[in-house]
């Protein structure tokens, strides 16, 4: 009798546990209209692509739809699954903001297989925005 009480009591506590009022409704959406203002100021890759240059090495070019507080741009680039949460990223060139809004870099130290690149633009508040990634492929020098 005391074990079905207290199974009734935990799925009783559980149960209102998870009912949400109305109050907490409105704090939720309110809560996500901010995240949304504040993602919306937040600048944003228009575009991110990597292609071959010949001999050269592998050309990487950016913009941005704004550069309203980033510091600099850092070029990354793996050899290993991008999507790898330990993948080895290495930073091959720091770019800084020079109002341009669209950007170049060749990396000529590249070698054959699977190359994934992306570009991270730290910005003065500490935060950093990820640009999608690029992935390309080497088949020989």
């Amino acid at each position: 009798m005391k074990t079905q009480l207290s199974l009734l009591a935990i799925g009783t506590f559980f149960l209102h546990s998870t009912v949400i009022t109305p109050a907490q409704l409105t704090e939720k959406k309110l809560t996500s209209e901010v995240k949304e203002s504040v993602v919306s100021a937040t600048p944003a890759f228009n575009s991110f692509r990597t292609h071959r240059q010949g001999k050269l090495g592998v050309t990487s070019t950016w913009d941005l739809s704004s550069e309203s507080g980033i510091m600099h741009y850092e070029l990354m680039r793996t050899y290993e699954d991008p999507t790898d949460p330990y993948a080895n990223w290495e930073m091959v060139a720091l770019t800084p903001v020079s109002n341009a809004r669209s950007y170049k870099f060749t990396d000529s130290n590249v070698f054959p297989g699977y190359i994934s690149y992306c570009v991270m633009a730290k910005m003065t508040s500490g935060g950093e925005v990820i640009s999608p990634v690029s992935t390309i492929r080497i088949v020989s020098h």
